[in-house]
C-alpha cells in the first residue's frame, strides 16, 4: 500500500512538470552580452519591478506583458556564480537551468521531480 502510494505522488509530481508549449520552458536573457553560457541551478530569484521597457507584443495574445524584469542569480556547474536578468517571472529556486550561447534560459527538464527524490 506504501509503495503504491508514493508511486502514485511521484507520478503526480512528473505530471506538474509537463509543459504543452516548449515557450513555457525557456525565457530571454536582457543583456545577452552580460553572461558565460553553461548550465547551473539558480540560487535566488529577485524582481526588478517596472523595468521591462519591451512591453509591446506579448508573447501570448491572451496575456498582458509583464512591466517586471527578473533577476536570476546562479551557481553554475563549472563553479562560481553569475545573474541574468530575463523577462519571464515562472523561474524558481532550486531549479536546473541551461544558458544558451543565443541570449536564452532553458528549463532542465526533470528538476521538480529531481528535488522530490533527494528530499
Amino acid at each position: 500500500m506504501r509503495r503504491s502510494l508514493v508511486s502514485l505522488s511521484l507520478l503526480l509530481l512528473a505530471s506538474c512538470t509537463y509543459f504543452q508549449d516548449s515557450k513555457q520552458i525557456e525565457a530571454n536573457i536582457v543583456r545577452p552580452g552580460n553572461f558565460k553560457a553553461g548550465s547551473g541551478v539558480i540560487e535566488s530569484v529577485s524582481v526588478l519591478p517596472h523595468a521591462n521597457k519591451d512591453t509591446g507584443a506579448p508573447r501570448d495574445p491572451r496575456r498582458r506583458p509583464d512591466p517586471n524584469l527578473y533577476r536570476l542569480s546562479l551557481r553554475m556547474d563549472a563553479g562560481g556564480f553569475q545573474t541574468v536578468d530575463i523577462d519571464d517571472g515562472t523561474f524558481m529556486q532550486g531549479e536546473a537551468v541551461e544558458l544558451t550561447n543565443d541570449g536564452r534560459i532553458v528549463r532542465v527538464s526533470g528538476t521538480t521531480l529531481n528535488q522530490a527524490v533527494r528530499q
